[in-house]
């Protein structure tokens, strides 16, 4: 068996178990078949995940973790086991820990993450919020992102907007992207792309995640979980985090989970599993006509370059001083997609030329060590600006509803 993979799975389900009994007290209310429900909707994440991240185990191990989850849920069918009803959490509870002494007993708790002398700062424990996040911006971001020039990329400066009801701008918001530049050969570049046609644009839909899509989540996962700025993310927020949930984490592997939880997984805004917080930030959706989220660059480029995306102009307050290295616009854009109506985002602020890598960990810093619900004010190079976060509470803990990065 895999000793990487037997670590990976132990750690999920130690974080599992923990994130059960977080949520207990909600999960026994007066309404036994609600209840009942919500610990289905629970226990299918959790069977996914765990079949995704033993799916690169030996075939003996994905047998054994069938076998002893089973009286509670089927891995294979993804459905629930003759015993859940009756036992409840308690029942989930006792399964999981069995996996612990059972099919993952050989597995020891790894090891805190090695993490390179390099990334961290002998002064970390005295850092600010303010002061790590220009710490990673300056020294551990900028050798990885699209700089701003002919070798990097170059932004539609001349037409404004709308005149007369009229849209203006001729020309695409991107005028040139080198794609050849090392940013597209990345790791974490090429897997966040992968995903960006995973999704179901209207809110109201479903996610249907396949085998296929689960794996190249995880892939994800693990490109990021290489990079230096959310290696620093992990070590900052273990020392700084006002999240009760940073307590908890010591590996790598535990904050990927966290990280999967707050971001990946999937909850409901208007039907079950329908969104999620990765799906509404990188990605943006649809909903009552309009369109939420989509604060990407790589995602807005992408789709304008298919010519989905009709770039309307500047809105709002913009970046103040373009000679330097941060590139924030807000602008007004059109996002065609099957249907015969052309939705309209009316400002939407993009950090151009960012890895994908640091934007997570900026707004995951922000929400677990800062003000999880409103704006968090501090500077990125020479700009004024403000990160609003919103949490999105289910009955199974809080996720990110949105998070995005705007001029102050």
């Amino acid at each position: 068996m895999s000793w990487a993979v037997d670590q990976k799975l132990r750690s999920f389900v130690q974080f599992a178990i923990t994130k059960l009994d977080s949520a207990e007290a909600e999960l026994t209310d007066e309404d036994d078949e609600d209840n009942y429900q919500e610990l289905v909707v629970f226990t299918e994440g959790l069977s996914r995940h765990m079949k995704n991240v033993g799916a690169a185990g030996s075939a003996e191990l994905k047998a054994a973790l069938m076998a002893s989850l089973m009286p509670v849920w089927n891995i294979g069918t993804d459905k629930p086991g003759p015993e859940l009803r009756e036992g409840g959490i308690p029942g989930l509870r006792a399964a999981l820990q069995a996996l612990l002494t059972g099919p993952l007993g050989g597995a020891k708790d790894p090891e805190p993450a090695a993490i390179a002398d390099s990334v961290i700062p002998d002064n970390i424990k005295a850092m600010s919020l303010q002061e790590a996040v220009t710490y990673m911006w300056v020294d551990l971001d900028k050798p990885n992102r699209l700089e701003y020039g002919d070798d990097g990329f170059c932004l539609e400066m001349q037409s404004q907007g709308a005149r007369n009801g009229r849209d203006t701008c001729k020309q695409p918001l991107f005028s040139w992207v080198n794609e050849k530049n090392k940013f597209f050969e990345s790791k974490t570049t090429k897997t966040f792309i992968s995903l960006l046609d995973n999704y179901e644009r209207e809110v109201g839909k479903a996610e249907r995640v396949t085998s296929e899509e689960k794996r190249e989540m995880a892939d994800f996962e693990d490109a990021l979980g290489k990079t230096a700025v959310m290696q620093f993310c992990l070590a900052y927020i273990k020392l700084h985090g006002k999240d009760p949930r940073c307590k908890r984490i010591r590996t790598m592997s535990d904050f990927l989970n966290l990280i999967h939880d707050l971001w990946l997984a999937t909850y409901r805004r208007k039907v079950a599993n329908d969104s999620s917080g990765f799906e509404h930030v990188f990605v943006g959706e649809e909903k009552d006509g309009k369109i939420t989220g989509l604060h990407n660059w790589v995602q807005y480029y992408i789709e304008e370059k298919k010519g989905k995306i009709d770039y309307q102009g500047w809105q709002g307050k913009q970046d103040s001083d373009y000679g330097d290295d941060v590139h924030l616009v807000t602008v007004k854009f059109a996002w065609a997609d099957d249907d015969p109506n052309i939705e309209i985002k009316p400002m939407s602020t993009i950090l151009c030329g960012s890895t994908v890598e640091f934007e997570m960990a900026l707004l995951t810093m922000v929400f677990l060590c800062g003000n999880q619900n409103g704006g968090n004010e501090m500077y990125l190079g020479n700009e004024k600006i403000k990160v609003t976060c919103y949490d999105h509470k289910d009955r199974q803990g809080s996720k990110i509803g949105t998070a995005f990065i705007e001029i102050a």
